[in-house]
């Protein structure tokens, strides 16, 4: 089974748009089976239509689609905390959140603690950007506080430290971080392909996760990339990797 750890659905301000129709397209295109999505890019906008149209894409699409929320504790953390409630009302499997792109530190005790704890709180994921792009607010260092903080909160950590110009030094971070941190996965999109295999080399294939960035990324090129890179790994440690860690997150 492939499962793409990182895909996305909706609109940005700039008209950069895709939909349901063609990520499935793309996912049958590409053989993948099944794929993690959240939402495209907010910035100042509620959330509350991104993940309605998340939710009602997994509805069309049950066994291809697994559906995340994204919340802006910015615009409120008591409306954020909402959001969370709906989602889980909503059957969705956890929650994204982006402190590069809408302006807050990843383990802030006023707007990021609050969500993490009632995600604990309700059995769900959550996924946190981690990327070069905001070396300050997104640092795995700030990822592994909130993993020690709710030990029993599977956290996911996307990008492991990549996202445009992949930082050499935010990789051996994560790295360290999830080596540290048993409750964390990385999710490997747009992360530079000798830390992925220094992750696997590091804290093992189980810990490790193929994803896209879809549509920010080309999905047949990442699928291409990551097959190249695991080649001379075992079929047992590329079937880990390609979709049976998060199978086994997901309890799929």
């Amino acid at each position: 089974m492939i499962i793409d750890g990182d895909c996305h659905i909706g609109a940005q301000p700039d008209g950069f748009t895709i939909g349901a129709g063609e990520l499935v397209r793309l996912l049958d295109e590409n053989q993948v089976d099944r794929a993690i999505v959240w939402p495209m890019a907010a910035y100042e906008r509620e959330f509350t239509a991104d993940n309605a149209a998340i939710r009602a894409s997994a509805a069309r699409h049950p066994d291809r689609l697994i559906p995340f929320g994204g919340v802006n504790p910015r615009l409120g953390v008591d409306r954020a905390l909402d959001e969370v409630k709906r989602c889980q009302d909503w059957d969705f499997r956890g929650i994204k959140l982006n402190g590069a792109r809408d302006g807050y530190f990843i383990d802030d005790p006023r707007l990021s603690l609050p969500i993490a704890n009632a995600l604990a709180e309700a059995g769900m994921i959550l996924a946190l950007h981690c990327g070069s792009n905001d070396f300050e607010r997104t640092h795995p260092f700030r990822v592994q506080k909130i993993a020690r903080r709710f030990p029993r909160l599977p956290v996911w950590m996307v990008h492991m430290g990549g996202v445009g110009r992949p930082d050499e030094h935010m990789h051996e971070a994560a790295i360290e971080v999830a080596a540290s941190e048993p409750n964390i996965l990385l999710i490997a999109s747009e992360a530079h392909p000798r830390h992925i295999l220094k992750a696997v080399e590091t804290i093992g294939a189980h810990r490790v996760c193929y994803a896209s960035d879809t549509p920010f990324q080309f999905m047949h090129v990442m699928l291409a990339m990551m097959r190249a890179l695991l080649r001379d790994l075992s079929n047992a440690e590329r079937d880990l990797i390609m979709g049976d860690n998060l199978k086994d997150a997901l309890m799929l």
